[in-house]
């Protein structure tokens, strides 16, 4: 059997969605408490709302809005690999804007 360098080469590589997945998820487990918007490919696509916890991989936020009005105000479990874009509201430097009323929350 050839040896392939190539493979060697993928073989002593890390695994960069599992470094992806370990800092959004401490990223969150530090901010807990804190106001997030986050996107997520899975409906309901938007949610705007508070850090409650991060158990595992899974962010657990209770939604202040999100694109469904019927589902503003509902605990959401999201998985870290099903969020596509975040950001965390930190010391209201640039606080998230509430959408619903056109002013800053």
């Amino acid at each position: 059997m050839e040896n392939n360098s190539r493979d060697g080469f993928y073989n002593n590589q890390l695994d960069i969605n599992a470094i992806r997945e370990a800092g959004v998820t401490e990223e969150f487990r530090q901010n807990i408490g804190m106001r997030a918007l986050i996107l997520i490919a899975p409906f309901p696509f938007l949610i705007i709302g508070r850090i409650e916890d991060v158990v595992t991989d899974y962010l657990i936020i209770c939604a202040e809005v999100t694109n469904v009005n019927e589902l503003d105000g509902e605990e959401f479990r999201i998985h870290i690999d099903d969020i596509e874009v975040f950001y965390i509201e930190k010391d209201n430097r640039r606080p998230i804007p509430d959408i619903r009323n056109g002013t800053h929350a």
